[in-house]
């Protein structure tokens, strides 16, 4: 890996960090009606954000909300707090989660991040494609989740009640912001392209 390659790989872990402490406390404060247990939605918005910054950032956007989970975890009031060794594992397991699930839907993906599909003009992100991701993706997360806790010794009960809760709310959750990833990449290829249109149009011929 090159020094511009490091440099871009620590660059998107920062803004996955950011991003993820930055909107994690919104979201608790707009979404809390949805909170069906301490740590599980039935609409958690947070899971898709994890698909987007995997899907455009690859492995620095999983390893930047897995530490910005950890750190929210650590420092904030409303986080888990389970137990240390149970929060630190519930704050890996999304950034695997995530990063498995892509590799199992985009079988051709790049491995770094979906950048290069979204501005070459591929249609990657198709209904298909972000039904099967949102599915995968909240599969694995949910039941590595109540697995996670269960051998960890901090769920006895209620396990299927959990483990559906938090597949729902993943399930909604990926589907809505990842749909509205594919809406900006649509306005931003339409955007693009009106503008190619419009100096070709305008542009002078050469004598």
């Amino acid at each position: 890996m090159t020094t511009g390659r490091y440099r871009r790989f620590a660059l998107f872990t920062v803004i996955g960090v950011a991003l993820w402490l930055g909107f994690l406390p919104l979201y608790d404060w707009l979404f809390a009606w949805t909170e069906h247990v301490p740590g599980i939605n039935w609409i958690y918005l947070p899971h898709g954000l994890r698909m987007i910054l995997v899907l455009l950032f690859g492995p620095a956007g999983a390893l930047g909300f897995t530490i910005g989970a950890a750190t929210y975890t650590r420092y904030s009031a409303h986080g888990p707090h389970l137990d240390p060794w149970l929060d630190l594992v519930l704050a890996v397991i999304p950034g695997l989660a995530a990063w498995l699930a892509v590799m199992l839907t985009f079988r051709q993906w790049p491995g770094r991040s979906l950048q290069p599909w979204v501005f070459n003009g591929r249609p990657a992100l198709n209904a298909r494609a972000l039904l099967s991701l949102a599915a995968v993706s909240a599969a694995l997360n949910s039941t590595s989740h109540i697995m996670a806790r269960y051998a960890l010794g901090n769920e006895v009960q209620d396990w299927a009640e959990l483990l559906i809760a938090m597949f729902i709310g993943d399930l909604f959750g990926a589907l809505l912001l990842l749909y509205i990833l594919k809406g900006c990449i649509w306005l931003l290829r339409n955007l693009t392209s009106n503008a190619i249109h419009h100096e070709r149009k305008t542009k002078p011929e050469s004598p």
